[in-house]
């Protein structure tokens, strides 16, 4: 059998292998704890785009922005693998979606930097984080049921293999309800999004990455149309970020750094060692 790398994770994930490749992956699965957890973190981060996308009303894609995904496609799409179906950009949830996630890794950062230059002070991956939340409307998760299973998978591989015991915030009495963890990556590094639905208006976001400076107090940005405030404490940076009026991001944020928020999940004074090495 053929490598299981994360590519042909994803493929399987998306249910696009044929039978006798998806039933092999299935077996290693199985066996393998390392990759039941890299199937559990893949799939925590599959979101209905297209039922988020198919509500509004966007702008045409730009032909400059389609030809470049087209060219990043074909260059990604690996030779010894089932084929994905060709997918042109002309749905624009598709396209919104692919460019959501090609944010996340650092790929057209600089293409939106370019007409949307933001402020040097700001950080450049929560830049990152901000153009990618933005894309995110109610309907992206007002869906999605909270996966108990997942979540403390996802939060035990992190802790075990990456050395970053996170914490999710309570944030119950603040009208926000929690939705769902997912690791992405900000180039090559893991980056946590913890994502909250409030009583109304849109998602509210609390986003984690590893950060070898220094401690740093609260801090407020408007970044773009998202309101953000950020903090770094114990080699991790963070930032709460929401498009929404309605919620007091500062005071949230002075919650969870005071401790006064409590954790739906985590544990903040595990033992792991810190300052590991990301690959």
């Amino acid at each position: 059998m053929t490598n299981v790398d994360d590519t042909l994770l994803m493929l399987y994930v998306d249910g696009e292998l044929p039978p006798e490749q998806r039933a092999e992956v299935e077996a290693a699965v199985a066996h393998s704890p390392d990759l039941s957890a890299r199937v559990a973190a893949l799939r925590a981060s599959c979101l209905p785009y297209r039922a988020a996308y198919e509500r509004q009303h966007l702008p045409p894609v730009p032909q400059s922005l389609t030809r470049r995904i087209e060219e990043l496609v074909s260059v990604s799409t690996p030779q010894q693998r089932p084929a994905r179906p060709a997918r042109r950009t002309q749905a624009p949830w598709l396209a919104a979606a692919f460019v959501a996630g090609a944010i996340c890794s650092g790929v057209l950062t600089a293409y939106f930097a370019g007409g949307n230059a933001l402020p040097a002070s700001v950080d450049p991956w929560v830049r990152s984080v901000a153009d990618y939340q933005v894309l995110y409307g109610r309907e992206t998760v007002a869906a999605l049921k909270e996966d108990h299973a997942a979540t403390e998978q996802i939060l035990t591989d992190l802790s075990q293999r990456q050395g970053m015991p996170i914490r999710v915030p309570d944030l119950r009495e603040a009208g926000l309800k929690f939705k769902r963890v997912q690791v992405l990556y900000y180039h090559n590094r893991p980056l946590i999004q913890m994502v909250y639905l409030p009583e109304r208006g849109d998602p509210v976001a609390l986003c984690v990455i590893e950060d070898t400076h220094g401690d740093a107090p609260l801090r407020m940005q408007q970044v773009g149309e998202m309101k953000t405030v950020t903090w770094r404490a114990n080699k991790l940076a963070y930032v709460l970020l929401a498009r929404n009026d309605s919620v007091d991001l500062k005071e949230m944020a002075q919650q969870i750094v005071n401790g006064k928020a409590g954790d739906l999940y985590g544990n903040a004074t595990e033992n792991v060692p810190r300052g590991k090495s990301l690959t």
